[in-house]
């Protein structure tokens, strides 16, 4: 095929496709058990960078070639640190296999934040609408705004299973 006489967003999602397509194959080989307990220490975490690179490529092709990244911010969207916040939970969600939000341990840890920094976090965040907790359930947090809304993360993060 003639790459040349695709429409430029043709092209977007053709490339996105294909990091998309790396970026599953990579995981798949993270979450291998017994080619994890193999592989040098160095190495993995060679290929958890590579996956975090695969990961943010990814998000900003999505956002480049989506209509709605063209629209304006969220009105009344969150703040910088609000949208890290979200972006972390949504990269979580993502990248485990029971689909679970991280916990509270897991946030402080990334944020270098205290416990009652992150539940006030949660709370405002949950204030704003723009995650959903329910209560006397851990790990049971939804984001209710569109993926498209939410920045890219800052800094990647090596997720442990």
């Amino acid at each position: 095929m003639n790459h040349a006489n695709l429409k430029p967003d043709q092209q977007l999602a053709g490339v996105k496709a294909l990091l998309e397509e790396a970026r599953q194959r990579l995981h798949t080989l993270l979450r291998d058990e017994a080619l994890m307990t193999e592989t040098p220490l160095e190495v993995q975490s060679a290929l958890a960078s590579a996956a975090g690179s695969l990961d943010a490529a990814v998000r900003r092709l999505t956002a480049i070639a989506s209509p709605k990244a063209a629209v304006a911010p969220l009105p009344g969207g969150p703040t910088r640190q609000q949208g890290q916040f979200l972006a972390f939970i949504h990269e979580y969600i993502t990248h485990n296999a029971a689909g679970v939000a991280p916990t509270h341990a897991d946030l402080q840890r990334f944020f270098n934040l205290t416990a009652p920094s992150v539940n006030s976090m949660l709370i405002r965040l949950e204030q704003k609408g723009f995650i959903r907790r329910i209560p006397h359930t851990a790990r049971a947090i939804e984001i209710t705004i569109p993926p498209v809304y939410l920045p890219p993360l800052e800094r990647p993060f090596k997720f442990r299973h």
